[in-house]
């Protein structure tokens, strides 16, 4: 005997279920946009780090970049506050005991500030550490935050 099959309006009809229709075809996932490797041209400093924080914005998606020292010290920025920028030193101070659980790398991360998500990397040379930071509307991925912290231990080597 045939089902009986009840419309969402409650009434019941009978006859085998009717068959869901394909599901559209998706499009193939988008190969991830390459971005170029930061090449730093200049011995000077500021010139170094204006540069990053300007490969930053040009090569991923944020309105905002900074470079910031280990204790919070803003060194470079554009298009994001000073008070997001001193975040940093409290911050990072919070990921000393982190980064003694073995195997977490806590040298990477996003935070939600408010509407806004905060991205950063983080890496340690003899001269204390240094923080390449982004906001933007959403977390940057893991890729993104690898290609951030080798341009950012490229601009910092040697400084």
């Amino acid at each position: 005997e045939p089902a009986a099959l009840v419309s969402a309006m409650g009434s019941s009809r009978a006859g085998a279920p009717a068959k869901a229709p394909p599901a559209p075809a998706k499009a193939p996932p988008k190969a991830p946009k390459e971005v170029p490797r930061l090449v730093q041209t200049s011995d000077n400093p500021a010139d170094r780090l204006d540069a990053l924080v300007a490969w930053t914005l040009a090569h991923h998606a944020c309105a905002g970049a900074f470079v910031a020292d280990d204790n919070g010290l803003t060194l470079a920025a554009h298009g994001i506050s000073e008070a997001h920028v001193s975040l940093v030193g409290p911050l990072l101070s919070a990921l000393v005991g982190v980064r003694t659980v073995p195997g977490v790398d806590a040298t990477a991360g996003a935070l939600w500030l408010g509407a806004q998500m905060m991205s950063w990397v983080e890496t340690r040379t003899a001269r204390g550490g240094f923080c390449l930071g982004t906001v933007g509307d959403e977390a940057l991925s893991t890729r993104a935050l690898e290609q951030l912290k080798a341009a950012l231990e490229t601009t910092v080597r040697g400084l």
